[in-house]
C-alpha cells in the first residue's frame, strides 16, 4: 500500500505495538528491526532493547562456564594486579630491578590490560550467570 500526503503508511512494531513511519528500519520506541530481514543479523538483535530480544541476545550463563572463568580468569586477575601493586612498591622505594625504562613501563602496561581484561571478563560471566529473568531449568 502507497501512502499519500493524507495518509502516511504506519507500520506496526510487532514487540512493542508502537506505530513507525514506513521509511523507519527500526522502532522509534523500543529499536526493534521492524523488516524481516533486519531481525535476523546477530548485530540488529544485539542492539535491540525490546523485551522480545533481551533474553534471547543475553542468555543466563551456565555454571560450568561461570566456574571455569572465575578458576581462569581469577588466579590470572589477582596476579596481574598483585604484579602491579608490587612493580609500584618497589618503584617507589627504589627496588626496581628493571634499569630499562621502556622495558619497564611495557611490562607494567602489559600486566595492566591483562588484568583489566581478566576482571572484566569475570564481571561479564558473573553478571550473565546472576540474572534474575533466566530460565530455572540451565
Amino acid at each position: 500500500m502507497m501512502a499519500d500526503d493524507k495518509h502516511p503508511v504506519k507500520l506496526l512494531c510487532v514487540r512493542c505495538g508502537h506505530a513507525n513511519d514506513e521509511r523507519d528500519s527500526r522502532c522509534e520506541s523500543c529499536r526493534s528491526p521492524l523488516d524481516a530481514f533486519a531481525s535476523g543479523t546477530p548485530w540488529e538483535m544485539g542492539t535491540a532493547t525490546g523485551s522480545a530480544y533481551a533474553t534471547p541476545t543475553s542468555p543466563r550463563s551456565k555454571p560450568i562456564i561461570f566456574w571455569g572463568a572465575w578458576l581462569y580468569f581469577g588466579p590470572s586477575a589477582i596476579g596481574a594486579f598483585y604484579f602491579i601493586a608490587g612493580f609500584i612498591l618497589s618503584w617507589i622505594t627504589g627496588e626496581s630491578r628493571m634499569e630499562n625504562l621502556t622495558e619497564s613501563h611495557a611490562v607494567l602496561v602489559l600486566a595492566l590490560m591483562y588484568g583489566l581484561l581478566s576482571s572484566w571478563a569475570l564481571w561479564s560471566v558473573t553478571k550473565g550467570y546472576l540474572k534474575k529473568n533466566s530460565d530455572p531449568t540451565d
